[in-house]
């Protein structure tokens, strides 16, 4: 069985392409269709050179067909070819399973996805990046947010799921903003969600609003500090300084004054506020 290539020359001049390849030392097995067509049969090896001579000289060719071992060899490549491309395909597909395609945060602790994938940046953890075998670093930067008390990291079929749970599993108080509890100077500000409305070191009045709800979420605490000053009568300096800090809490700067009656205290009151912040 030979390995042979047939095909069909079109030319006013048809006949002359079996004398040009035999003059090439190409054994040549032709049958006329028509005037003009000519249906020609060669070996295989000699396909390249064939088709080289008669396109060089303007030959029309047409309906190139394999025989023998030709047809089992072009078979086998496509065979080849199929195999080949499942190998890559699959290949393909297990490289892109074993990389991150998506991330998932859930859990009650969902509302914390943007602090979450912060993290997974910070880690190396990006899209197309190997999925993490060593999860230990970053559920611990997890727990170390407000009120989360459990989280895993787990990767499978390119998604790697961030389960967040917080204490109780009781989610955020929604759509409350963080208000300024009395009126006097922003002297501290601590937010992990939530959009400010103040800065440090700014007037706010009691009752407005410090940190907008972001989502529906507000995760914040603040410090407001204000000026006092009372006169406790018919008290002792230590009994008026006891019952200024029960009426104002914390009291910094401290300045006693005796009295007619009694003592007058003054000083500055710090208050504190938070949401969500335990």
């Amino acid at each position: 069985m030979r390995a042979e290539v047939g095909f069909t020359v079109e030319s006013l001049s048809a006949d002359r392409a079996i004398q040009k390849l035999a003059r090439e030392g190409i054994e040549v097995s032709a049958r006329k269709l028509q005037k003009n067509a000519v249906d020609i049969r060669i070996r295989a090896k000699d396909s390249k050179k064939s088709f080289a001579i008669l396109q060089g000289s303007c030959y029309n060719i047409k309906n190139v067909r394999y025989y023998g071992l030709e047809k089992l060899r072009r078979a086998a490549l496509r065979g080849m070819g199929l195999i080949v491309g499942c190998i890559l395909f699959l290949a393909g597909t297990l490289f892109l399973e074993s990389r991150v395609l998506t991330c998932e945060v859930v859990g009650s602790g969902a509302y914390y996805e943007r602090e979450v994938r912060q993290i997974l940046s910070e880690e190396g953890v990006t899209p197309l990046s190997p999925l993490p075998k060593e999860t230990g670093h970053i559920v611990a930067r997890v727990l170390s947010l407000p009120r989360v008390e459990f989280c895993t990291v787990a990767g499978r079929g390119g998604v790697l799921t961030v389960t967040v749970r917080c204490v109780g599993d009781i989610a955020p108080l929604a759509g409350i903003d963080l208000i300024a509890p009395a009126s006097g100077r922003l002297e501290a500000l601590f937010i992990v969600k939530g959009t400010p409305l103040h800065a440090v070191g700014e007037q706010v009045r009691e009752g407005e609003a410090v940190v907008a709800a972001e989502g529906g979420v507000v995760i914040a605490r603040l410090a407001v500090s204000f000026p006092v000053a009372r006169e406790y009568q018919g008290e002792t300096e230590e009994e008026a300084l006891g019952m200024a800090q029960f009426d104002f809490g914390d009291l910094t700067e401290i300045h006693t004054q005796k009295t007619e009656s009694g003592w007058k205290i003054e000083g500055v009151a710090h208050v504190a506020a938070s949401l969500n912040l335990d």
